[in-house]
C-alpha cells in the first residue's frame, strides 16, 4: 500500500492511493498564536449513510463527493511546559505515557517506540529525508516507510511517499496517527516546539 503525499510538509498534505488515485486521507494543521492542531481525517466510503444532524465532511464535494471523517487530532502547545494531547476516538491520550523514548543523545532525531493495538512493539526511525518504522523486536522488518520528495538535481526525480508493506496495511490508520506525531516532532526543532 503506497500513498502519495501532495505537500513536501507531510503534516499538511492529501494522502492519494498510489494505485486508484483516490485520497485517502487529509492532514491539516492551521497555525494558532499558542498552538497547533492537527486533524487527521479518513475517507468514508460512500455506502455509510450520512448523519442527520448535517454534514461532519472535509472532503472536496465539487469534485468527487468524497466525505471524510475525523480520525484523530494532535494538540502541540507552543508554552513551556504546556503538556500536548492526542486525541483518537474522543478520548485523550497522554503521548508522553503513549511514546516511549529510545536512549539516544539530546541531538538525535525523535525515535519514538509505541505498542500498538496487535500488542506488538513498533519503533519510528525519523532520518534526515526518511523516516521508516520497524518492528521493535531486534528482527528489523520493515512495516512502513516515508520517502520525502525529490525534485531532481541529485537524485531521481519523485514525490514524497508513505508506503505500508505487507503484512500490515490492517493497521494503516495507527501507522498514520503516529507518522504524523513523529513528523511534527522531526520539524519541531525549526519551529521552537518543545520535544516530548
Amino acid at each position: 500500500m503506497r500513498f502519495i503525499i501532495s505537500s513536501h510538509k507531510p503534516i499538511n498534505a492529501t494522502y492519494k492511493d498510489a494505485e486508484t488515485g483516490i485520497v485517502q486521507y487529509k492532514v491539516r494543521t492551521p497555525i494558532k498564536v499558542h498552538e497547533l492542531i492537527t486533524t487527521i481525517s479518513r475517507r468514508i466510503e460512500n455506502d455509510i449513510p450520512r448523519r442527520n444532524s448535517g454534514s461532519s465532511e472535509l472532503g472536496d464535494a465539487a469534485t468527487d463527493n468524497a466525505r471524510y471523517g475525523l480520525l484523530a487530532e494532535h494538540s502541540w502547545y507552543m508554552r513551556k511546559g504546556a503538556p500536548s494531547v492526542m486525541r483518537v476516538g474522543g478520548k485523550d491520550i497522554d503521548p508522553t505515557t503513549f511514546f516511549q523514548k529510545p536512549k539516544k543523545p539530546w541531538y538525535a532525531p525523535p525515535h519514538r517506540i509505541f505498542t500498538a493495538k496487535d500488542g506488538k512493539e513498533y519503533q519510528w526511525f525519523a532520518g534526515g529525508y526518511d523516516t521508516k518504522l520497524k518492528l521493535n523486536d531486534g528482527s528489523g522488518t520493515l512495516v512502513a516507510e516515508y520517502k520525502c520528495k525529490s525534485v531532481g538535481l541529485i537524485s531521481q526525480k519523485r514525490d514524497a511517499t508513505l508506503e505500508i508493506f505487507p503484512p500490515f496495511e490492517h493497521m494503516v490508520d495507527e501507522i498514520m496517527i503516529t507518522f504524523i506525531f513523529v513528523e511534527r516532532l522531526r520539524h519541531s526543532r525549526h519551529d521552537g516546539l518543545q520535544t516530548l
